[in-house]
């Protein structure tokens, strides 16, 4: 059975978007199951919210829950890359909100047909919507330099040649523990007790470069540039270390001021509660 989806960082991230307490149009650009979004609407009556997310399965989760909002509420399929044409079809110029939680959904991960978890056997295919590309494309077709430079910048794997020459050699590679196999078997013996941690790196690296999404955060950091008004603010939460400096470099940006000198983090009591949330940084700006 599927856990319920907890959001993370909520009254954090409700609390830094207190510039909507008088109204105004807020993006979620990751709407997921609706929670950071129910959050907003309950604590600011007079925001109305657009939420988007590419996956069709979190979509319906958000209007189930979302639906006693009536029409304060407006959801589209679509990646959040193309915030600025579902703004112009919609008629809005400028918002005052803009979030996006970069994180994986609980629905998502324990879902084993999607393949973003190596704790479940599943196919190797690791796309939040509808992509090109899956995670067995990346594996099973993929150079080597591809494959290494993959695992270098994006998992930040020092094995990363290792791996990518005996997935390489070991390939066709169709099911999550195959890959989780192969590579264990890539690590030298003093490296085996990390593993985990490895796998864990080598899965994100993959579904990073299946997603585009480090891409994607820097389309939508320009894009808040240009849509949100002066005085309107926008909130990240990130996963990982790539993501998080992605944020941190563009929050230095001559039009934004930094909303807190240090990223915000769940208390220990949320870590507890929910152990997912344990890396997660949420940074905030407004826009001048």
């Amino acid at each position: 059975m599927q856990k319920e989806h907890i959001s993370v960082l909520l009254n954090e991230v409700i609390d830094s978007f207190s510039n909507l307490k008088d109204g105004g149009t807020a993006i979620d650009c990751t709407v997921g199951g609706g929670g950071h979004a129910e959050g907003l609407l309950l604590r600011y009556p007079s925001v109305l919210l657009v939420g988007l997310d590419r996956d069709e399965m979190a979509l319906e989760i958000a209007r189930e829950r979302l639906k006693r909002f009536g029409d304060r509420v407006k959801l589209f399929k679509c990646n959040f890359i193309d915030l600025d044409g579902l703004l112009e079809e919609i008629a809005i110029s400028k918002v005052e909100a803009i979030f996006a939680d970069l994180g994986l959904s609980s629905f998502q991960i324990e879902d084993e047909e999607r393949g973003f978890s190596f704790k479940t056997d599943g196919p190797l295919d690791m796309r939040m919507g509808i992509n090109e590309k899956s995670a067995s494309d990346v594996v099973n077709s993929y150079g080597v330099d591809d494959l290494e430079r993959i695992l270098r910048e994006y998992s930040e794997e020092r094995f990363a040649r290792r791996i990518a020459k005996n997935i390489e050699f070991k390939r066709p590679i169709y099911t999550t523990d195959q890959l989780v196999k192969v590579i264990f078997s890539s690590l030298p013996d003093h490296a085996k007790k990390d593993w985990k941690k490895i796998v864990m790196r080598v899965f994100q690296g993959i579904r990073i470069e299946v997603n585009d999404e480090l891409k994607n955060l820097n389309e939508l950091l320009s894009i808040s540039d240009l849509r949100l008004k002066s005085g309107g603010r926008i909130g990240v939460i990130s996963f990982h270390s790539l993501e998080d400096r992605i944020v941190k470099r563009f929050f230095l940006g001559k039009n934004f001021v930094k909303m807190t000198k240090k990223p915000v983090i769940p208390s220990e009591e949320e870590i507890k509660l929910n152990p997912r949330s344990r890396s997660a940084k949420l940074r905030s700006a407004e826009r001048v």
